[in-house]
């Protein structure tokens, strides 16, 4: 058994160089886990989060729910804690975080990852390679699959103007080799986005009729702007907002929206935070 411990451990440090992209820091609370997942795993679904736009910085959560048991050589184990120790195949400039500064999470432990940045990347859909190692009480993590226990997860990126990108996993594109993951000199690196003054924005409910309530952190008081677009990227509906420092809530009213799939944008500058949101009939 030691010796197929050391073995599986040689084989997943050497694979971690293709692994790149990490943006979190010692002590950093890069996002809030909301305890919105009853069953372990990771939501919301891929198709629920919008398309990543080129050349738009974008903040991305998804909550994270720590499993009780896993399958391990053919047996269930328990899930002493599990360590998400890298994300593969994040589009170009995007990197991720997560609220833990270990990455480690006990039992059945809620949390949650950010994905931020700036892409450049060509348009498609991009399926992540989520590394994890658990701990089943024999004193060393053991690198397991994750997408084995229901870490699976895309990103869609698509260029400014033109319709959301489809979640057709057939065409995702697939995880080649690790120089994909070098930053391009013309698109932000994404570490830059760490400075974001405004996290955690939520709208609910989503879809909505009439009015939806907007949820945002800000860490200072500031001016910013919000705003609709529509599918092609044409604003529908724009209005200034004086946000204090903390946290932010306001409504959002449909007013003569056609019912449809829209991208609410509030911020200023590089500093934004977006999100799909639907108007029902």
């Amino acid at each position: 058994m030691k010796k197929l411990i050391f073995t599986l451990l040689s084989v997943y440090m050497l694979s971690l160089g293709a692994y790149a992209q990490y943006c979190g820091g010692s002590g950093s609370s890069q996002c809030t886990p909301n305890g919105s997942l009853t069953k372990p795993g990771l939501g919301p679904t891929s198709d629920s989060l919008p398309t990543v736009i080129n050349g738009v910085p974008s903040t991305t959560i998804i909550q994270f729910k720590n499993y009780d048991t896993a399958r391990y050589q053919g047996q269930l184990v328990t899930v002493v804690t599990l360590k998400i120790d890298s994300i593969g195949n994040l589009p170009t400039g995007l990197c991720w975080a997560t609220n833990k500064a270990n990455n480690t999470y006990a039992n059945q432990e809620d949390g949650c990852i950010k994905i931020n940045g700036t892409t450049c990347s060509d348009p498609g859909v991009y399926k992540l390679f989520i590394r994890v190692a658990v701990d089943i009480g024999l004193g060393v993590a053991i690198p397991i699959n994750a997408e084995s226990v229901g870490l699976k997860y895309y990103v869609r990126v698509n260029n400014a103007g033109l319709a959301e990108v489809a979640l057709d996993t057939s065409q995702a594109v697939p995880f080649t080799k690790p120089s994909g993951y070098a930053a391009s000199a013309v698109c932000t690196n994404g570490f830059e986005d760490l400075n974001n003054p405004m996290s955690e924005l939520t709208v609910v409910p989503n879809p909505f009729n009439n009015r939806a309530t907007v949820r945002f952190f800000s860490e200072k008081a500031m001016t910013v702007t919000e705003r609709v677009t529509n599918m092609i990227g044409s604003e529908v509906y724009s209005k200034e907002v004086d946000a204090r420092a903390g946290e932010n809530i306001s409504s959002l009213d449909r007013g003569t929206l056609a019912p449809g799939i829209y991208f609410y944008t509030i911020g200023s500058g590089k500093t934004l935070l977006t999100k799909r949101i639907t108007i029902s009939e």
